[in-house]
């Protein structure tokens, strides 16, 4: 049966019906809003991080005199980083030399695991603050106070009123 034969066929318009409601079905599934699902997005430790920190700014930064209510959104530089111990054998050859790392893996209860020498956070690479009603000289107090906090220079703040 070719495509003009299908179209023709009376058996088919016994179908359209059924398309029709599943195409409304799948219009009316998109537009509504999502939902708590089964599935819940985790989210990562940085953003978890990113997260508390701009609370902590937002709590110091209310807690200064003149503060009536501000807004904190950080941007972090990279996410975690993790160091671990490795054993490094260097083999020379005729055309230089090779460079094998492998893990110092450590017996635990529950097997093996890599040993992990540091940890380091993710570091504040700019900061922009919306403090309603902040005079220019509180917006100066903010700004030295973040610069202090994270070692940023000046045109790495922003703070808006």
């Amino acid at each position: 049966m070719n495509l003009t034969e299908f179209w023709k066929n009376p058996k088919r318009k016994s179908l359209l019906p059924c398309i029709l409601l599943a195409l409304a079905a799948g219009v009316l599934l998109l537009l509504l809003p999502e939902g708590s699902s089964a599935v819940t997005d985790t989210a990562s430790p940085t953003e978890l991080y990113r997260e508390a920190l701009e609370a902590e700014v937002e709590a110091l930064i209310g807690e200064m005199e003149g503060v009536n209510s501000c807004t904190v959104v950080l941007t972090l530089s990279y996410g975690y980083e993790y160091l671990y111990a490795t054993d490094q054998h260097v083999v020379q050859h005729a055309n230089g030399k090779d460079v094998e790392k492998n893990l110092v893996l450590a017996t635990g209860d529950g097997g093996e695991s890599p040993i992990l020498l540091r940890e380091k956070q993710p570091t504040v690479s700019g900061v922009a603050v919306v403090c309603p009603d902040a005079s220019p000289a509180l917006c100066l107090r903010i700004n030295s106070l973040l610069s202090a906090l994270f070692g940023l220079e000046s045109n790495a703040i922003s703070i808006q009123t």
